[in-house]
């Protein structure tokens, strides 16, 4: 048995604090809030859980919710032209229901539950010297914190692995109640609202630690675009508001989705940005000893890709069995360092695909929608994307390899090119002044 320290009980610390202790070793699990703080705060990320993620954490007996929260089982992508109509969508069920809970509801729960099994909850602030203190009574001691805050801090940038450009997209989350969507067959669709180099809005099912069954809406906005009006945002009611005008004013065919819609609380929203950032995965503190980093610690993607809690699921669950087959012998820097860099080999994937939706679509993904709307085999695997993005490689990112895929689903260029027409067609029809 190894005595493991876990700094921060988000996704990561939870998940890996589950499966170590359920391995038999001896962890302490380090917090920065109880889970009564947890419970009374703002509102977290939206942090959906597709595929094995979903399944793993039901294996560690954390999937509390599993009989109330709505299963997300069917995807639509809808590509808009702004302030004008739907040109074209694709529907499709998923390969494996998604689901997405209130963090505050999981972290809370997570924590309480561990106490209950045996993990040592410590609630204290750490900073970068008690890191150090802690390390010394550990025989590791993993850092789930995320980017924020001098702990965060300590974890150095790795440029070969992202450029650290700046953020991407500016972000609104909200989540609402009695939406347009809330019963019937779309009370489990996932909805994805794009208009291509303006906005992508995402309406999830989900449930509210408030209100329960619900949706929780991520918009992000293109960076000084017509839908970027979110800065400035004091309060709910302006928050609201400033939803109802871009929905209004860019996406008009989701007016009927949120006119009947209500905040689940005042504490309901976020705004930001994220910087898209990968960092050393360990850390070397002022006594020489050294500390993993897991989670958005060492790993941050924009979360149009909804990798976030996703990724750092798998981080979790990668470095548990490796934690448990190393046995007694140590966890030297080079070694920690070796297994990141195994996990990066499916890692840098998960980067990749968000990366690749932050992006303009290119001719030969226009294909690919354009198929989706007629196929849903090719809409499943294009929303599996979600669940494992290395399963969109490489025929989401190779012109040929793209070729190949349509043609093996049975879709000829002839076939594209006629959907083509049909959208275009449909386009003009609204365009036109005598249409």
């Amino acid at each position: 048995m190894r005595s493991i320290g876990i700094v921060g009980a988000g996704q990561a610390g939870v998940v890996l604090a589950a499966a170590l202790h359920r391995d038999g070793h001896q962890v302490t699990l380090y917090s920065d809030r109880t889970p009564e703080q947890y419970l009374a705060g703002r509102a977290r990320p939206s942090a959906c859980l597709f595929g094995d993620q979903v399944a793993y954490e039901r294996k560690l007996g954390l999937d509390f919710w599993r009989e109330q929260a709505p299963p997300i089982t069917t995807a639509r992508l809808d590509l808009g032209i702004a302030g004008r109509m739907v040109a074209l969508s694709v529907n499709a069920p998923m390969r494996t229901p998604a689901l997405a809970v209130d963090q505050r509801l999981k972290f809370a729960h997570g924590m309480r539950e561990l106490a209950l099994r045996g993990v040592r909850v410590v609630i204290e602030t750490v900073t970068p010297q008690r890191l150090d203190e802690i390390a010394a009574t550990h025989d590791l001691v993993v850092v789930t914190t995320g980017r924020q805050g001098p702990v965060g801090a300590l974890f150095r940038p790795d440029r070969s692995r992202c450029s650290g450009a700046g953020p991407r997209r500016a972000l609104f989350m909200m989540c609402l109640r009695d939406c347009g969507l809330d019963s019937g067959p779309q009370a489990n669709e996932l909805r994805f609202s794009f208009v291509p180099g303006v906005v992508e809005v995402f309406w999830i099912p989900f449930y509210d630690k408030d209100v329960g069954p619900c949706r929780n809406v991520l918009l992000e906005a293109v960076p000084g675009g017509p839908a970027d009006r979110f800065a400035g945002v004091r309060g709910t009611g302006q928050a609201v508001a400033a939803l109802r005008r871009v929905v209004r004013e860019l996406l008009p065919w989701e007016n009927e989705v949120l006119d009947p819609a209500t905040p689940t609380s005042d504490q309901c929203w976020l705004t930001g940005a994220v910087s898209p950032t990968v960092r050393e995965p360990v850390a070397v503190l002022p006594s020489g000893r050294h500390v993993l980093g897991l989670g958005d610690t060492v790993v941050l993607n924009d979360p149009i890709a909804g990798q976030g809690a996703n990724n750092a699921t798998r981080m979790a669950r990668f470095f548990a069995q490796r934690i448990t087959a190393r046995g007694e012998r140590p966890f030297d820097a080079a070694w920690l360092t070796e297994q990141f860099d195994q996990f990066w080999e499916y890692g840098r994937l998960v980067n990749e695909f968000s990366e690749l939706l932050l992006e303009p679509l290119r001719d030969f993904q226009r294909d690919v929608m354009l198929a989706a709307s007629r196929h849903p085999s090719i809409g499943t695997a294009l929303f599996g994307g979600f669940e494992d993005p290395a399963s969109v490689f490489p025929w989401f990112v190779d012109r040929r390899a793209s070729k190949l895929f349509l043609a093996q689903h049975g879709v000829r260029p002839l076939d594209v090119l006629g959907t083509k027409l049909g959208v275009l067609g449909r386009v003009l029809s609204q365009r036109l002044p005598w249409a």
